[in-house]
């Protein structure tokens, strides 16, 4: 029987006993499952590496002192929140930050895990 690293790696975690979040397996187990970019858990977790991006660029900006006679109110914060959320996204499908491939591998790996009647 020929089977991928992901299901090897599901079964693996099968045989172990799991009974509370610290008893899961991580690190080794974890790390072998494939990532399918065309999942739509993929495409949650990379939004999400999008949000979490966006909200570090924000915290960036904010330590940047506007001063002067070109602030441009209300319309430059709207303009640059849409900006920054354009920021986030191209980069995290550009620059790997690797976000999103932990959250996606660590949550195929939870919601896989056997059910237990507890």
């Amino acid at each position: 029987m020929n089977m991928s690293i992901s299901e090897t790696a599901l079964l693996q975690a099968r045989n172990q006993p799991v009974h509370a979040a610290r008893d899961i397996p991580t690190p080794g187990i974890i790390k072998k499952i494939e990532i399918d970019k065309s999942s739509k858990l993929y495409q949650a977790a990379q939004d999400f590496e999008g949000l979490f991006v966006k909200q570090m660029l924000n915290s960036m900006r904010k330590t940047v002192e506007k001063g002067g006679m070109m602030d441009g109110g209300m319309g430059e914060e709207i303009f640059s929140d849409m900006l920054y959320d354009e920021y986030g996204k191209s980069m995290t499908k550009n620059a790997g930050f690797g976000l999103a491939d932990s959250l996606y591998q660590q949550l195929y790996f939870l919601e896989n895990l056997p059910k237990t009647g507890v």
